[in-house]
């Protein structure tokens, strides 16, 4: 009796698109409830969704956020909208959440993808993501020029700050996020988050 054949591609791999694309291309890309799909230096990259712990956890970060940033005025939560970070070859990045600073707004209301990073980046690290996949998505934002990357680890229930040019640091659940210079006076205690 023959076995059936094992998929060998990886979640990175989308055998049914092009190897290159645009970032103009990729707006035609079409919607597929199974996976979530970035373009990475003109490649189409997946990714299962979300699970139920990332998905609380980011939600309590939108709460949070919002709570924070919508009575000063201070701009816009967005949540999985994508940034096109590099061009020549392309690449357009959904982070989790981002924050755009009011006066950055108007400009980030471009089809579909502004041409500029997010003020601040925010992803969660699953077990779909492997540590090298989520250093590459960090090294991108900041790259294109992100002040601030913040990478939640659900199964340590930490959060790594990534604000140049300073070292990376790594939070804990008993210590207090703050905002940086992108959000001054934002501190939140990180047993809120994990909650």
């Amino acid at each position: 009796m023959s076995m059936p054949a094992r998929d060998t591609t990886t979640p990175d791999d989308d055998p049914e698109h092009p190897a290159s694309m645009t970032a103009r291309e990729f707006e035609q890309f079409p919607d597929d409830p199974f996976w979530r799909h970035e373009l990475v230096r003109g490649r189409v990259v997946r990714e299962p969704p979300p699970g139920a712990e990332h998905g609380s956890v980011a939600a309590n970060l939108a709460h949070l956020l919002l709570q924070f940033i919508e009575p000063r005025g201070l701009g816009a939560v967005r949540v999985g909208s994508g940034y096109i970070l590099a061009r020549d070859p392309d690449t357009v990045r959904g982070p989790e959440l981002s924050f755009v600073r009011r006066e950055h707004v108007g400009g980030y209301c471009a089809r579909p993808w502004p041409d500029a990073p997010p003020d601040l980046a925010v992803e969660v690290l699953s077990p779909s993501n492997r540590a090298g996949k989520m250093r590459a998505k960090v090294a991108d934002y900041l790259a294109a020029g992100c002040p601030l990357v913040w990478v939640i680890d659900l199964k340590h229930r930490t959060v790594t700050v990534h604000e140049p040019p300073s070292e990376a640091r790594v939070l804990a659940e008993q210590d207090v996020l703050d905002g940086g210079a992108v959000l001054p006076g934002l501190h939140l205690p990180l047993i809120q988050l994990f909650t």
